[in-house]
């Protein structure tokens, strides 16, 4: 009976959060999100993963130390194994279909030096940072060399500067961003045909009050060999569709390591709640390497710390959390790039020379296509979709004010106010709050009116009563004295 009742309890597990018995045994680690009041909050998983590749499973040899990847519109994975100094295409079935390693630069036999970055445009051409040969290299589709862009030059560049170019990525107008190496100025711009525009989205300086304190009363020579106080550089960068530029930051201290630059270079990135992009709650902050932008705004950080991937919504709201560090399928050791294509997410670790792929499940795919059409504005036809999320998770507060948003449109003000309070989003609350007072006096108003009027005409009877009263005894009282 015991044994029954244990089968039945896993079974009804398995059911609330979407998974098979295979999928529960192969995922190490727990979903989780984060309530209004930073609480982390257990969550049904949103991702499992459904397989992994290694250099030598696809009969090329093993990955040395790869450093980026980059998964393109038609389906293509385009790994860049820095240690091999080449680059290796897979096709959507992950089979190998090229290998750029050396290539014909001008008459001359030509290739990579612990490259870091790469980016493949909508036209096909790959843009490489040869960090090593500081240098961008720029090939077709099949591996072609077109031109290479080197260090910039400007009048207000230092004789000092020092192009070490990690990351590359380029928007639809062509325009090409550089993020270097001991560059705090911000990412480096050049136009299209490869000329200097400048540099964009420079990190404001971030210092510690006590380090300043010292640095006030110490002496010249103890202040230079103090740490100086300088901007914090960019680690990585991807592009949307609309050409802004998501940033991240690695440093803990920073209260902003995600940032959405606007061809102005200012931060527009929108945090619609308590807590931005900014990983896991806890004292030991997280450290993101790499960011990948996807449709209707979505985006997701990796985290170094903890092998996490975070996945947010337009509005800085924390969707679901993916993986760990660990030795089992679905953790990592190093991970260092992600990339997402439909309702797959891919990341690659450095030292294990793997890609992992993790799928979404039935409620990962729930809350994508709820927050897709959140974000285009059909609440209503997301309102379904947050019932079904709520089904599967009674605590996620996304689900709420989704529904919340949908009553408040259709009228429905005082429901509104439920789910809104339920999600704890005090801004749409008061909205709703708002408009159910108008709606409510405007519905009650007559009543109330003639309920005062009525009360307004007995009082002024009774005391006009009580006054008759009081003059008929004073006049009684008058008559007996005589």
């Amino acid at each position: 009976m015991i044994i029954k009742r244990s089968i039945l309890i896993l079974a009804a597990a398995m059911i609330i959060f979407g998974l098979s018995p295979k999928s529960a045994q192969a995922s190490p680690y727990q979903g989780y999100t984060y309530s209004y009041w930073g609480e982390d909050v257990k969550s049904p998983i949103a991702y499992l993963p459904s397989r992994t590749i290694t250099g030598q499973e696809l009969g090329i040899g093993p990955f040395t130390t790869p450093s980026d990847m980059f998964a393109s519109s038609d389906g293509n994975l385009y790994i860049l194994d820095s240690g091999n100094g080449r680059i290796v295409v897979l096709n959507s079935e992950w089979k190998a279909i090229r290998q750029i390693q050396d290539f014909d630069n001008n008459g001359k036999q030509d290739s990579f030096n612990k490259p870091e970055g790469i980016f493949v445009t909508g036209g096909g051409h790959i843009f490489v940072a040869d960090t090593e040969n500081r240098r961008v290299v720029v090939l077709d589709g099949n591996g072609t060399f077109i031109r290479e862009i080197g260090a910039p030059k400007s009048e207000v560049l230092s004789d000092k500067f020092e192009y070490i170019p990690r990351k590359v990525i380029v928007d639809k107008a062509g325009r090409i961003y550089v993020v270097a190496r001991g560059v705090f100025d911000g990412i480096i711009e050049f136009d299209s045909e490869g000329e200097f525009n400048g540099f964009i989205g420079t990190n404001p300086v971030q210092f510690d009050p006590v380090d300043l304190f010292w640095k006030t009363v110490s002496t010249k020579e103890q202040r230079e060999k103090m740490i100086r106080f300088v901007p914090i550089e960019f680690n990585n960068a991807d592009v949307d569709a609309d050409g802004f530029i998501f940033t991240t930051t690695a440093d803990k201290k920073t209260s902003v390591p995600v940032k959405r630059l606007n061809p102005s270079g200012i931060d527009v990135l929108r945090i619609n709640g308590e807590w931005g992009p900014i990983g896991d709650l806890s004292r030991d902050r997280s450290a993101f390497i790499d960011i990948d932008v996807s449709d209707n705004g979505v985006y997701r950080t990796l985290d170094s710390t903890r092998g996490r991937v975070f996945t947010y919504n337009e509005d800085g709201n924390l969707l679901y959390v993916v993986g760990q560090l660990g030795n089992q399928l679905g953790t990592f050791k190093t991970p260092i790039a992600i990339e997402s294509f439909g309702n797959r997410i891919f990341v690659l670790d450095r030292d294990l020379g793997m890609i992992t792929e993790f799928t979404a499940t039935k409620f990962g795919r729930l809350v994508n296509e709820a927050n897709g059409l959140y974000s285009i504005g059909k609440h209503d036809d997301a309102a379904k979709l947050w019932e079904e999320v709520l089904k599967l998770d009674a605590n996620y507060e996304m689900a709420y004010v989704g529904i919340g948003k949908s009553m408040l449109r259709q009228g429905e003000y005082k429901q509104a106010m439920k789910y809104l309070k339920l999600g704890n989003d005090r801004e749409y609350y008061s909205k709703a709050l708002t408009k159910y007072r108008r709606e409510y006096m405007r519905e009650y108003f007559g009543i109330y009116m003639t309920i005062a009027i009525a009360l307004i005409v007995i009082v002024m009877a009774v005391r006009r009563g009580l006054r008759l009263r009081k003059g008929g005894m004073k006049q009684h009282a008058v008559s007996q004295g005589r």
